[in-house]
Parts: C-alpha cells; structure tokens; sequence
C-alpha cells in the first residue's frame, strides 16, 4: 500500500461507513490504545472562523516551543494537509503506517457491527499520529456541528466557539439557535469555554452549557487588503490574515490561548506567523477565497468593497448543490462583471450551468466552464475564484507557478 492507496481507503468509507453517535469513534481510538489522551487540546468550534482560529493558535503554541499538532479540514491540495505536526503535513510513511492499523482495528469492529467513516478515520489517524509524533498540544478543529463532531471525545484544555451561521442545516437545524446548540455540545463542565461575542440568544445557548469567556472584538489600529493592526486589553497585535473579520478571529485565539492554562510567550511573534491558505489569499491577480456559505458570502463581499469599491473583476466560481446557492449568489452577484461557473470535482457538486442561471437571473453577465483549468484560462487581470474549497484548492494547484509568492503553509513535501 501506498499513500495514494491508503487515502482512497479512507475516502471509500463514506460509502460504506455508518456514522452511529460517538459509539465508532470511541471504540475505533480504544483499538489503538486511546492516543487521544496523549496530549493536550484545544478544540475549536464554529460556522466560519474556525480554521483560521486554529491556524493562529497552531502558530502562536508552536512559536511558545511547543510540539504542536494541527486537525483542521477539509484540505486543498493534499489530503495529508489535514494533520499536521509542528508545521509539517503527515508523512507519507506515518500515513500509511496508520491507516493499516486502522484497517485492522475497523476489520475487528465490523464484526461487532460497528463501521466508522471517512471522518472518523481520519480524526483516529490524525490522534494516532500526534502521539507517534510525541505532540504536547493539538488544535483541533471540528468537522461538522460539534456534539457529535467525532472530534468531541476529546477533553480539551479549552473549548472555543467562533461565529455562528447557516450552514448544513439538513444535519443541524434550520435556525441560528438550532445550530448553536449543536456547536456549543463541545462545551464541557470544568474546561474552560471561550466564545466569540455574538447575539445575546446565541450567548445564552451557550451560557446553558456552563460559564463562558467572551472574545471581546479588538480596536482596529491600521487595515490593509494584507492584513491588520488591532489593540486587545492585554496587548497590541498584528496578523497577515486578509479582511475584518480575521481580526476577530485572532482575538478567539488569543483569548482562548490564555484561558489554556499553558505557559505562553511570543503570542504576538506567533500570530503575525499565522498563514491560512485559500481565504482571502492572493496568488498574483488572483483572489482565492471558500466563500461557500451566506456568512462566508458576505466577508468576502465586505472586503472587497472596502479595499477595491472601483474594481469590477471576474468570478469564477463551483459549489455544493447541498449550498445556498441562491443566498450566496445575492451577496456576491452586484461586485462583479462577469461570472463564470464550473464544475467542481465532487459528487456533490452543483452543475455550472445551475450556478450560471442564477447568476443570470440576477442579471450578471454568465458563461459556463467544463474545469477550473479552462476557466482560467479563458480569464485575465484582476479575478476571484470563490466557492467550495475543493474548487480554490484545484485553482491554487494550478495557480502557484504563475505567482512569485511562496506559500508554504499547504506545500506537503
């Protein structure tokens, strides 16, 4: 077996798995010997933000001399980007090396009537790794909602929730609130629960769950399309994450970091580090950002009005056919002189000439596009590729050796 092997392994299981409660992911990790209690957590939930949240705290522990460990998803370009270790995706090695064990022990639970997922497996993989690798402290990421986010069977240092919006109802409710209290399922007696100010309704779904620390937004000090300057009670910080909203982000992270209980030093010197690929990120004229969601829509519509108001680019977009489409379309549609739509990569993917009629509709001028590749190249100067993640991956595979930047944070070598 090799890696390539050993990941369409793991992807086969979406097919064949049954997600059951926690049940698969308990018994999967009992199998391997428990590696989750191997090491410290932090566990982080949250519609939007919840990566970039991780991102900074990732790089605010590793710069503090921790052996950090980082579980985000979904990935970009390679699947070994998910598990991280002090910076450095998965070997391939240790990859494989895991998902045989992991083969086994799900062969063994079969016959108990239990079959783990796709995301099951990976959270295993990536806690199994983290204890080979000698991790002290993991940012974890959850996949989807957070009570029963296979993730949730850590015991985290601290728990952290970002903001909340409207994203896969069909598994967590139709309203802000029904979502909320799913996020907020991470939250557990005697962790500390940092939480990013909100509505008050969402605030007291949370206070349910126990007492809460809230991220207070900081003062901005200086904004550019590159990042930001902003002020906090404990100190002042900058970070190169475009866009308003990533400040907020970082004040999460940092107020989350001290409530860990960890010793912490150059948080400032770590945060400015924090590099989030394939969000508001540049390549060139190129602007690759996974708004796939209404809130996602809006962020990226309120940072390009504020930073080119007199720009009128091309978007090149692809999503989910399960994603508000319409919503997102609303958002974005008046920023643009032309709309291009793909297909992404995907089973679930929406058919582009779905996504062009709404955009028509809308009155944008729209063209349709067989792949990503031909609708780059049938496009020049200033652009967005915007969507599902799959697409700003593939967009960025392709992007790279045109750009003279050098983005190290998704290169796995």
């Amino acid at each position: 077996m090799d890696a390539n092997e050993a990941i369409r392994w793991i992807h086969s299981r979406r097919y064949t798995g049954h997600k059951n409660g926690l049940e698969n992911t308990r018994a999967l990790l009992a199998a391997l010997g428990n590696p989750e209690r191997g090491f410290l957590s932090l566990h982080i939930a949250g519609t939007n933000g919840k990566g970039s949240t991780a991102a900074m705290c990732d790089a605010c522990l590793r710069k503090s001399g921790y052996a950090a460990g980082l579980y985000t998803s979904p990935y970009l370009e390679n699947y070994r980007e998910r598990i991280r270790v002090n910076g450095a995706c998965i070997p391939e090695a240790a990859l494989v090396r895991g998902v045989k064990k992991i083969m086994a022990a799900c062969a063994a639970l079969e016959k108990e009537g239990l079959s783990p997922t796709t995301f099951e497996i990976g959270t295993a993989l990536a806690f199994w790794y983290f204890r080979e690798a000698g991790v002290q402290v993991a940012v974890v990421e959850c996949g989807l909602g957070g009570r029963l986010d296979c993730t949730n069977v850590l015991m985290p240092a601290v728990s952290m929730i970002a903001a909340i919006g409207m994203d896969h109802m069909a598994q967590l409710g139709d309203t802000l609130t029904d979502i909320a209290r799913e996020k907020a399922g991470i939250i557990k007696p005697g962790v500390p629960a940092v939480v990013m100010r909100q509505s008050g309704e969402i605030l007291d779904i949370f206070r349910e769950k126990g007492d809460i620390i809230i991220a207070e937004p900081p003062e901005p000090l200086e904004i550019t399309p590159y990042g930001s300057r902003f002020r906090l009670p404990f100190g002042e910080f900058s970070i190169r994450l475009p866009g308003r909203h990533q400040m907020l982000n970082a004040s999460l992270a940092l107020y989350g970091l001290r409530a860990s209980g960890l010793k912490l030093q150059n948080l400032a010197d770590g945060l400015r580090d924090a590099e989030w690929p394939g969000r508001l990120e540049w390549l060139g004229d190129t602007l690759l950002d996974g708004a796939h969601n209404p809130q996602g829509a809006r962020t990226l519509r309120d940072y390009l009005s504020e930073h080119f108001p007199d720009t009128r680019m091309t978007l090149i977009t692809g999503m989910m056919r399960d994603k508000q489409i319409d919503a997102c379309a609303a958002i974005l549609a008046p920023l643009f002189s032309q709309v291009i739509a793909t297909r992404v990569d995907e089973p679930r993917a929406a058919e582009p000439e779905q996504v062009a009629a709404t955009y028509a509709a809308l009155g944008c001028k729209t063209a349709t596009a067989a792949s990503v590749e031909e609708a780059l190249q049938t496009t020049g100067g200033m652009r967005v590729v915007a969507g599902s993640l799959y697409l700003v991956g593939a967009a960025r595979a392709l992007l790279k050796g045109e750009s003279e930047w050098n983005f190290t944070t998704s290169r796995c070598s």
